[in-house]
């Protein structure tokens, strides 16, 4: 194939018209014309950054392994405080191999449409296990509520009953003091993908010898998870949309007044 292209565009060099030569030689129009770019360079991954905005993608990037260029981007723009080109982002990310190729599970059907308008209105509780070495399998119990995508309510625990998901039900309602039927919940799927990035973030890079232990670096994720951008937030944080309903609740309040 590489010699017939080849001999192709002698031959339209020297004057023969490239559809005829193409049908003879049973290629595409499109071999002869296209210019063949030079590779890139093996060094281009540890070349030095070119600029700031550069540096501050490869070392968001380093930093967040897991994300995507999305996300990598609302990083930089944060850090920076100014527009940094997505596709930018992407080029850079791919040169240095910055890029996890993963597969996505299907989505689950979910019956029904649920509008979600207020924090408070639906949460969704899910249940994972985590290794850890003094005690085997443990069971994390996490509420996210659905509107600031906030962990609301969680716990680490040596049992997966019943009794242990109603304790952090109850706890996440007093303190968010969630009113008697305001508060719609949902389990099994709601936080699904919540997990997945737990553990890809967190769980699988420590290797938990003790249930403090465990408590202490899961509580820092979720600390930390809370001041990071959410692509549903719009790229916000939850914390921030927190915070904007907080304030949008004082100032009804100071008009009523």
């Amino acid at each position: 194939m590489t010699k017939r292209v080849a001999y192709a565009r002698e031959l339209a060099a020297a004057g023969h018209r490239p559809a005829v030569v193409a049908r003879v030689l049973q290629i595409s129009r499109q071999a002869i014309y296209r210019v063949p770019r030079p590779r890139k360079s093996p060094d281009a991954a540890r070349r030095p950054p070119v600029d700031d905005v550069e540096a501050a993608i490869v070392e968001v990037a380093e930093q967040n392994p897991t994300d995507g260029y999305r996300i990598v981007t609302a990083w930089v723009r944060r850090r920076l405080g100014r527009a940094v080109n997505r596709k930018r982002v992407l080029r850079v990310m791919r040169e240095r191999k910055l890029i996890q190729r993963r597969t996505h599970e299907p989505r689950r059907r979910r019956p029904g449409f649920f509008r979600v308008e207020r924090p408070g209105q639906l949460w969704h509780l899910d249940m994972t296990s985590i290794w850890v070495a003094e005690h085997g399998w443990v069971y994390l119990n996490a509420i996210i509520d659905c509107c600031t995508r906030e962990i609301v309510g969680w716990e680490l625990s040596l049992r997966c009953r019943a009794v242990e998901a109603i304790a952090v039900i109850e706890q996440a309602v007093r303190e968010q003091g969630i009113r008697p039927a305001t508060l719609t919940l949902g389990t099994d799927n709601g936080s699904e993908s919540w997990f997945r990035y737990l553990k890809e973030r967190c769980v699988w890079r420590h290797e938990f010898e003790t249930l403090d232990q465990a408590r202490e670096v899961i509580a820092a994720y979720i600390e930390h998870y809370h001041h990071r951008p959410h692509s549903r937030l719009d790229y916000r944080t939850p914390r921030e949309v927190r915070a904007t309903w907080d304030d949008a609740q004082g100032a009804l309040q100071n008009i009523a007044a």
